[in-house]
């Protein structure tokens, strides 16, 4: 089954230009669900089921118009973006969109290129706060005797926690080139990373675990060889945390010598992402970009934020050495990264027949078993 970006619901009374509308974003990747005036629109948004992402609606239409349908969208779903179109676009029309609640309209006729440009916008400028609202509902609904079992689990894991370290080796002169700090915790219930991570977004949690974290691997940092960075990796969430930006807090005392690993980009506005990312940089951290392999999701990262190093997925590593297109990839990024002034780290290296490949394709840091596994310590590592 094919992956859709999202879902639009589209709503004009010409059938003609539902049909085109529904052409082009079907082609770009949406989903599209077709009305053919407002109070349709409002039943659709009405039913249970997998929320929309953006609605794309004409002004002028019998029973209930656009500027009627974005009103009363709003009392139902204060985040969901509603895109107007208009063939008769004046400032009077585009106040009254604005007051509303439209976050923009679209003229017509239009290209198909800004068409498809807009909806893509519209879903993902609104993405992180229609998430952030989710998680906090979800909170919310955890029944009090749930919520408080999981926030003492969640409290007990945070004091049992500690880093790994993971080494970063550049194979052409033989040293490690960084270490990347992985959490870990000794609460049995939310020993695997993943489970922890997910229960701090759910319980609301996410900065204090970030503060946790960034705090134990400042502490460690003396005992890492002195030319040794230091990864630390960032939920897209705490990009939103005045801590991180402050240059007396124990890892920005350290900058110089961190590179900040944005883990989570579900949580990444798009707009404000690269300002942070650029307020970082101020600072004095480096930013890497992960798993450039595992979806569309990294590739838009690896232009909007400009990282100084670009990790590939393990995904892409795998038994690399046996498939000539993975091989071809590989390379290509390889490449592009140099052009881009960046580097590239290849992950979940287990085998010397993967590193081989890796070592001919121009990519000289890389990190997995076959090297070292994650250790309380900075591991010495002999190639």
């Amino acid at each position: 089954m094919t992956a859709h970006l999202g879902r639009v619901l589209v709503v004009d009374d010409d059938a003609a230009i539902r049909r085109v509308c529904a052409r082009v974003l079907t082609a770009e990747g949406w989903s599209v669900t077709l009305a053919e005036h407002g109070r349709a629109a409002i039943e659709e948004v009405s039913k249970n089921g997998v929320p929309y992402d953006c609605v794309l609606s004409d002004v002028n239409m019998p029973e209930l118009d656009g500027y009627g349908l974005v009103s009363e969208l709003r009392e139902r779903d204060e985040d969901l973006p509603v895109l107007l179109m208009t063939g008769d676009p004046s400032l009077d029309g585009a106040v009254k969109a604005l007051d509303r609640g439209a976050i923009s309209y679209i003229t017509k006729p239009f290209a198909h290129e800004a068409l498809a440009a807009a909806v893509a916008r519209a879903a993902r400028r609104h993405g992180v706060a229609r998430m952030r609202r989710r998680q906090e509902s979800v909170a919310r609904a955890l029944y009090e005797p749930e919520r408080k079992d999981l926030e003492a689990r969640f409290t007990v894991a945070l004091s049992r926690s500690w880093m790994a370290f993971q080494p970063i080796v550049d194979v052409a002169s033989k040293r490690v080139f960084a270490y990347e700090a992985l959490l870990r915790t000794d609460e049995e219930s939310l020993r695997r990373t993943d489970v922890f991570i997910a229960t701090a977004e759910r319980l609301g949690r996410v900065h204090e675990l970030g503060r946790v974290v960034r705090t134990a691997v400042a502490r460690a940092a003396a005992e890492a060889p002195a030319d040794a960075l230091l990864f630390v990796n960032v939920h897209g969430l705490e990009l939103d945390d005045e801590d991180l930006f402050k240059a007396e807090s124990p890892l920005g005392q350290l900058a110089h010598r961190v590179v900040l690993e944005i883990t989570e980009r579900t949580g990444l506005d798009e707009a404000a992402g690269p300002t942070r990312v650029a307020m970082l940089r101020k600072l004095g951290y480096r930013i890497a970009v992960d798993d450039l392999g595992a979806g569309y999701a990294a590739l838009g990262a690896l232009a909007s934020l400009e990282p100084e190093v670009v990790k590939l997925d393990m995904s892409l590593i795998r038994d690399l050495d046996k498939h000539p297109k993975k091989r071809r990839v590989v390379a290509a990024i390889a490449t592009l990264c140099r052009e881009l002034g960046g580097k590239v780290v290849a992950e979940g290296v287990e085998t010397e027949a993967e590193r081989a490949v890796l070592v001919e394709s121009g990519i000289e840091l890389i990190q997995g078993y076959l090297l070292a596994k994650p250790a309380r310590g900075f591991t010495p590592v002999k190639l």
